[in-house]
């Protein structure tokens, strides 16, 4: 009777693995194998050591991560925002865009943390913080938000680029905009701050 197929053999492996990942490299074979629901000679034909299960597991760690954390559909979402609405508009836009990938990312990365491990640690909300950092860090979506400004750029006291940057950072630099009571600033609120300063509109 042939053994399991190597590729589904490889996975499975990896899927209970997984949440071993803290213990592997003390782990033997024979256990990993155990872990997995294999015999020790099957693992071994897929995986020479514990050291090449414990580099699968973080090639596997590493593959959804990126795939989650692909702003790719964000983008294209806030590259089709509409120029002919009102500036304000479109600005708001953008930071709904940004605190949906925000929350898909955490949605999406706790389900998979779930199923390597009960409770969050701090390196899986390292890993969600990076995401969205590298994201309003790009200079992709800068660039698209100077594109939005752009029509209105007769307007404006500096040039396109300057007050892209400044908006992104203003939305989502690290610090939260608050309220005294603890709740956060409404998109529209973080607009009108970035739009109009601190004086009231009259």
């Amino acid at each position: 009777m042939s053994g399991p197929e190597p590729d589904q053999l490889h996975r499975d492996v990896v899927q209970a693995a997984l949440p071993l990942l803290g213990e592997l490299h003390t782990m033997s074979t024979a256990q990993i194998a155990a872990a997995a629901g294999v015999g020790e000679a099957d693992l071994l034909a897929v995986f020479p050591d514990n050291q090449a299960v414990l580099q699968a597991c973080f090639t596997a760690l590493t593959e959804v991560i990126a795939a989650v954390t692909d702003p790719s559909a964000e983008m294209r979402t806030i590259t089709a925002i509409r120029v002919d609405q009102p500036l304000a508009s479109r600005l708001v836009e953008v930071i709904e865009v940004l605190a949906a990938y925000n929350r898909r990312i955490r949605t999406e990365l706790d389900a998979f943390h779930r199923g390597i491990r009960p409770t969050e640690t701090t390196a899986d909300a390292t890993r969600r913080r990076e995401g969205l950092r590298s994201f309003v860090n790009s200079a992709e979506l800068r660039g698209a938000v100077a594109a939005l400004l752009e029509t209105d750029e007769q307007h404006l006291r500096l040039p396109p680029p300057v007050l892209a940057d400044a908006f992104v950072n203003m939305a989502f630099g690290g610090t939260r905009l608050l309220h005294p009571d603890g709740s956060p600033l409404s998109p529209e609120q973080i607009v009108g701050l970035f739009l109009h300063g601190a004086r009231r509109v009259p």
